[in-house]
């Protein structure tokens, strides 16, 4: 196979948004540490070279040019083409959305191959640094009109958001329940992640009001896109309230402790807190969570410091409605309505 044969050609190519709007399987052939720092939503990656590989070929094409950077690279392909076609092999069958750093000769070389082989493979235009611009664009200036689901920690906003659609579940994008203990037995996602995993929700939904819990604009270690607060802060305000009981219920469900691991990570952020909430009820928490009197712990938590706090945040909204959510579908059939009504 000549490196014409790899590199010559140039194959057919799709845009980011077709991609994420398609049912292609998305390949990733930068290195592991690329990928790392940012990829499509569930793109797998199939490194074309390693990190070190990678670092070799650009020092080439720095200080020996172009085309001995072509050739060192061509040659380091070659040597493991077997490896990289039996990575690629559970994919064939499939639609195959191939990209690089810049669409350049990584994808290409590799879309060409597979297609040698009998794939139906294509190169993504610009590649990830292209769509990377286009993401930050395109969450910059989103404008959608949004339902926004208001109420203190607890009143089930996410389980309601399960009931709906058309929606943006932004902890689930976040991989954090944007509080103190919203990171526990989740990964929470980078910046880059985040709004990868955005954009790609953004470009499913339909044109009529899109629904969304309401947040600050930072989660954990990810920062809400101005585009998407903006569109938040505008949109049409909905209070959801629940009994104190009916939210310990909920909470308890949505964060098990389960493992000693947990309980170790739940004491160290109690103890974050002893500046807010002082030394003496602090240690009472923590007597409670070594007894696993976690009920009282939680009715603790959110009478002495979640709603004192996000009380103050909410009474600066005007709410359009107000509903109870100690029936979660009742209350989510209410949200549909509501959002006929202004369809209408």
């Amino acid at each position: 196979m000549s490196q014409n044969d790899i590199l010559g050609a140039s194959p057919k190519t799709l845009s980011f948004t077709e991609v994420l709007t398609s049912d292609c399987v998305s390949i990733d052939v930068r290195s592991p540490k690329e990928f790392l720092e940012g990829s499509l939503p569930g793109a797998i990656n199939i490194p074309v070279f390693d990190n070190e590989e990678r670092e070799l070929v650009g020092t080439i094409y720095r200080f020996g040019g172009r085309d001995e950077a072509i050739d060192t690279g061509f040659d380091l392909v070659t040597s493991r083409l077997s490896t990289l076609l039996a990575e690629l092999e559970p994919y064939r069958g499939e639609r195959i959305a191939v990209f690089c750093a810049r669409g350049g000769m990584r994808s290409r070389s590799v879309v060409n191959l597979l297609n040698l082989k009998g794939y139906d493979a294509i190169q993504v235009e610009g590649g990830y640094k292209a769509y990377r611009q286009l993401v930050l664009k395109e969450l910059e200036l989103y404008s959608a009109e949004c339902i926004v689901l208001h109420g203190l920690t607890g009143t089930g906003k996410t389980r309601i958001l399960q009931y709906l659609d058309n929606v943006i579940d932004l902890e689930d994008l976040a991989q954090h329940q944007s509080s103190l203990f919203g990171g526990l037995n989740r990964s929470p996602r980078t910046q880059k992640s985040f709004d990868s995993y955005l954009f790609a929700k953004i470009v499913t939904l339909d044109k009529g009001p899109v629904f969304v819990e309401g947040e600050s604009r930072k989660m954990g270690g990810v920062f809400l896109p101005k585009g998407v607060a903006d569109s938040m802060k505008r949109g049409h305000h909905v209070l959801v309230t629940a009994s104190v009981e009916t939210r310990v219920s909920r909470i308890l469900e949505d964060y098990p402790v389960e493992d000693e691991q947990t309980v170790e990570k739940i004491e160290a952020i109690l103890n974050s807190m002893r500046r807010k909430l002082g030394h003496g009820l602090v240690d009472r928490m923590i007597v409670l969570l070594s007894h696993g009197n976690l009920a009282e712990l939680v009715r603790l938590l959110l009478v002495e410091y979640y709603d004192k706090r996000y009380g103050n945040s909410m009474a600066r909204n005007m709410f359009e409605l107000e509903l109870s959510s100690e029936d979660i579908p009742l209350t989510a059939e209410k949200l549909l309505n509501y959002r006929n009504s202004l369809l209408r």
